[in-house]
């Protein structure tokens, strides 16, 4: 089967740490023996430089082509106007209808990782040019994006067009199915998780690894520093968590929108907040082994890859209780769910689940997660099915 692959969540030389899971999965599918080609449009703005966004030239950065984990990667420009989202899909189109229609002949199946606007570009390109499409959904396309007054029309209109819908949890599944897909055309495929990084370490080795005292114990938070993320809410419960447990520290890996802000609030810290920077996935396991408690309190969420890579590694995690978490934390062996924004509801679970004896074996085997080789496998299933239909 020859799959092209259209999305702009997925690294490059640019912006390496982009869409792992695409690039992990997508490879893995190539071993199968498929061909695998990606399309990685890079959003442009006339002028936006001068504005100092450094994501943009970044961005722009990259070359038209280059190769990811033996995976050929094409990044033609379409323009992105800001604040104007009912018009990104049309854009999204014209920008990348050139490449596509060239490589039309060559493949058998548009597949579009997250839902607007690639997804629904994908569905006007799949269209013009007679390929089925298959969109991917991911947890923020469905549970922020088409929840948009500008967005939810174009969703509503074009997700019973796509020959397959294929939803990393349940929950995202009944999302695509409430925008008007019959469940005939919709599955579950899960995110895989790479044994080879994520497994079962000695923590006191993990935490001499990364440089973190062997005496205190770590909360650690993997992922983009950002109000979306709850990042805010972390800030403030940790801070009353410092207050009242004087062994515990907070590490912070990653970067983003409101970095600023949180290196500004570590400074007041001191030693109790340690801050890393972005890492690359092999960087990150040990600090997830190091980890007594791993967290992550966002506003929404689809099934985060953050969570199976802390479970697979034993480590309890924290998180709030959105898209597919409840699935994947549904044990108290395995950590804690709360609220959304609730911060006493924050710390208190992180008081609790700090006096608490996880066994990381018992984590780790209620995962129930396969590899990326086994979810690549049902993704095939799924691209087959849509050439078919």
């Amino acid at each position: 089967m020859r799959v092209l692959c259209v999305t702009r969540i997925f690294p490059s030389r640019a912006d390496p740490v982009a869409g792992p899971y695409n690039k992990k999965q997508l490879a893995a599918l190539a071993q199968l023996g498929h061909e695998v080609t990606v399309i990685n449009p890079v959003p442009t703005f006339p002028g936006v430089g001068w504005f100092g966004n450094q994501g943009h030239r970044k961005s722009t950065s990259n070359p038209r082509s280059e190769e990811i984990a033996g995976l050929q990667v094409l990044h033609p420009r379409y323009l992105h106007i800001p604040k104007l989202p009912a018009v990104a899909a049309p854009l999204y189109v014209a920008g990348t209808f050139a490449d596509v229609a060239k490589l039309r002949s060559r493949f058998d199946v548009i597949l579009s990782p997250f839902a607007y606007p690639d997804g629904i570009a994908s569905i006007m390109l799949g269209r013009v040019l007679k390929l089925p499409v298959v969109v991917k959904l991911h947890g923020g396309d469905m549970n922020v994006a088409a929840r948009m007054a500008q967005v939810g029309p174009w969703v509503k209109w074009g997700f019973p067009k796509a020959q397959r819908i294929a939803a990393v949890s349940y929950p995202l599944a009944t999302a695509a199915h409430d925008f008007g897909v019959p469940w005939s055309k919709i599955a579950v495929v899960e995110d895989g998780v790479d044994s080879a990084l994520f497994h079962l370490r000695d923590r006191r080795k993990s935490k001499l690894e990364v440089g973190l005292p062997e005496d205190r114990k770590h909360i650690v938070y993997v992922g983009r520093l950002e109000r979306r993320k709850g990042i805010y809410e972390l800030m403030e419960s940790f801070e009353s968590l410092a207050a009242r447990v004087a062994n515990v520290d907070l590490v912070l890996v990653g970067d983003g929108d409101d970095g600023t802000a949180v290196r500004s609030w570590a400074q007041k810290m001191g030693p109790r907040v340690v801050l890393t920077g972005m890492k690359e996935p092999d960087q990150v396991a040990p600090y997830y082994s190091a980890a007594d408690l791993t967290t992550l309190p966002s506003h929404a969420e689809g099934t985060p890859n953050c969570v199976i890579e802390a479970l697979a590694c034993g480590c309890p995690v924290v998180a709030t209780s959105v898209g597919g978490v409840p699935d994947m934390i549904h044990s108290e062996r395995m950590g804690a769910l709360v609220p959304v924004r609730d911060v006493p509801a924050l710390t208190a679970a992180f008081e609790r689940c700090l006096m608490t004896t996880y066994e990381p074996a018992e984590v780790a085997r209620l995962t129930g997660r396969g590899t990326w080789s086994d979810s690549a496998r049902c993704l095939a299933d799924v691209l087959l099915g849509a050439t078919r239909s």
